[in-house]
């Protein structure tokens, strides 16, 4: 009684639906080149969230979306291959900030960095990290390269340490170029010619924003890249399973205990990680009929523990972080 008494309440303090897809936007909207691959990569986010269960997604191209009640129902807005200045007027900017400000995530694919170049949404300039220079945007299209995996994240992962991949690379160095701080590269692009923007430079990072989550790729110029290539179809997956949170289950203000779990789904291992290495912690795994399936002591001064859950059955767990009066709690489903 007691045992179904603590999952009750587990289950009751957790923020989200456990038996609910989470939902993401996919705005399209363009004030300046419009490219051909947005209608693949709109099918590609849809197809993808309908094979992993993890969410269904709505699209637009229409900025009446972009309202403080209507967002609230998305827990990630996708700017795929946004173009050009003025998508938004001041109050739907505010509806997004106040968005991000709430926990949402923000996903930017290609020509989202070629979307308020003239610096008039700063907080957009930042939340997406990156303004791609004029004259020239980028090398020619289809333009082969090695891309160098310069960070661990399960957007990258899975590539070894190098990818080489054909693709319209973008310019951060001149005329209105610029790169943000606080980024987290994730892949860095080999020299792609003799000029000065022809610089080695990141192609793809990741970053916490304004409350919210942030990830970037500036590949997936081309149609072929959402339909065929299953390289950037993974590393856009994973991106969008960061920012809606589940890649990273992170204790934010509502959860006392800062923490990650990655990745989620999970197959074998799943390494538990914390900036908080002062104290000790338990962590504990329920499984829906609220049996104790797990336990392990995270000692302090560890800032990171593999933990080996090849011998769960698949299905969706409830986790719970325990550190003296603190209390911290997360999802995850295992998945083979």
């Amino acid at each position: 009684m007691k045992l179904h008494t603590l999952l009750t309440a587990l289950l009751l303090s957790l923020s989200i639906n456990l038996f609910a897809q989470e939902k993401v936007l996919v705005f399209t909207k363009t004030n300046g080149f419009t490219h051909p691959s947005i209608g693949a990569g709109i099918t590609m986010i849809r197809d993808l969230g309908n094979d992993n269960g993890l969410w269904t997604t709505d699209d637009t191209d229409n900025a009446n979306a972009f309202t403080d009640a209507n967002l609230s129902q998305y827990a990630a807005v996708i700017w795929c291959n946004t173009s050009g200045n003025n998508l938004l007027n001041a109050s739907q900017r505010e509806a997004f900030e106040n968005f991000i400000a709430s926990g949402g995530g923000f996903l930017g694919i290609h020509a989202a960095t070629d979307t308020y170049r003239d610096g008039s949404w700063p907080f957009y300039n930042e939340l997406v990290g990156g303004i791609v220079q004029s004259g020239p945007n980028h090398t020619s299209n289809n333009f082969n390269a090695d891309m160098t995996v310069v960070n661990s994240h399960p957007s990258v992962d899975f590539l070894g340490t190098t990818w080489n991949k054909s693709e319209e690379y973008y310019y951060w160095r001149n005329n209105g170029g610029q790169l943000f701080s606080g980024n987290i590269d994730l892949l860095m692009v080999e020299s792609t010619g003799s000029n000065d923007y022809d610089e080695a430079r990141p192609i793809s990072w990741y970053k916490e924003y304004g409350g919210g989550r942030s990830f970037y790729t500036a590949l997936g110029h081309n149609s072929s890249d959402y339909t065929n290539d299953d390289n950037f179809i993974k590393h856009v997956e994973e991106g969008i399973k960061y920012v809606i949170g589940n890649t990273l289950s992170v204790g934010g203000p509502s959860q006392e205990i800062p923490f990650q779990i990655t990745p989620n789904p999970v197959s074998d291992i799943m390494r538990f990680s914390t900036s908080d290495i002062i104290k000790s912690k338990s962590l504990m795994i329920y499984d829906l009929n609220g049996k104790l399936v797990f336990k392990s002591e995270i000692p302090a001064e560890v800032a990171y523990t593999d933990i080996n859950i090849e011998n769960l059955s698949n299905g969706l767990y409830i986790g719970n972080i325990k550190s003296g009066s603190q209390s911290s709690n997360f999802k995850f489903v295992k998945k083979n």
